[in-house]
């Protein structure tokens, strides 16, 4: 019987190091494969997939003297987290140098109006970045349970059991959903709108980053329907 290393030499289609190099080539060149640095009783396993994009996670697995995973932990990748280091200097610059410098300048002038420019701008900003945030921790979670599997550490089956088991409309959920579904098609139709202005490349993420939520929490929730339905009839 192979072991759990054995199992994920098969699925590792590339060999690299875990640096920010090749983290930056596999966000330009290699959507699809496992990539991973082998070490003796660790290995750091990755791939890049359509919804996280550069966002996407990193698996460390530790194994005992059997070749058996003993722990996985996970993190973002070293580009991904190049990249939220640069988008949160610009909009933090964006925030300080186009908002509240302004307003500190002409404090005496200042008025409702442009408190309610900088509220709008704020609650954009942390629109998107717990937006993004859920969709990072849905492919993670997603990924985990492909591994998961296919080493055999779980079944399919109990996955599916655990994660039909989990309630979709808690209070909680109800009220993200309530704040996020709108949020996201505001931020599609103003992305679209922006493709008119010239600004494509913005345009782009933010279509992406609005589709992308809806698609895989409707996506989740339309299986899990599936499933129920299914298990009743």
């Amino acid at each position: 019987m192979k072991s759990h290393k054995e199992k994920i030499d098969e699925l590792i289609t590339l060999e690299r190091d875990n640096n920010l190099l090749n983290h930056i080539l596999t966000s330009l060149f290699n959507r699809g494969e496992t990539i991973a640095e082998k070490n003796l009783s660790e290995y750091i396993v990755w791939t890049r997939n359509y919804w996280v994009g550069t966002f996407y996670p990193i698996f460390i697995l530790n194994f005992n003297e059997n070749d058996e995973i003993k722990n996985i932990k996970t993190e973002l990748s070293l580009n991904g987290k190049l990249w939220a280091i640069i988008l949160g200097g610009l909009i933090l610059s964006f925030f300080v140098f186009a908002l509240i410098i302004p307003m500190i300048k002409d404090f005496e002038y200042l008025d409702f109006t442009a408190l309610i420019v900088l509220g709008v701008f704020g609650l954009l900003a942390f629109g998107i970045y717990w937006v993004f945030r859920k969709i990072y921790f849905n492919e993670t979670m997603n990924l985990m349970n492909d591994l998961k599997i296919a080493v055999g550490i779980e079944t399919k089956e109990n996955i599916d059991k655990i994660e039909n088991e989990k309630n979709e409309w808690t209070i909680k959920m109800t009220l993200f959903r309530l704040f996020a579904y709108p949020f996201s098609i505001f931020i599609i139709l103003i992305s679209i709108y922006a493709v008119y202005t010239g600004t494509y490349l913005r345009s782009g993420l933010g279509i992406a980053l609005g589709v992308g939520y809806l698609y895989s929490d409707i996506k989740t929730i339309q299986k899990k329907r599936k499933k129920t339905k299914a298990n009743t009839s």
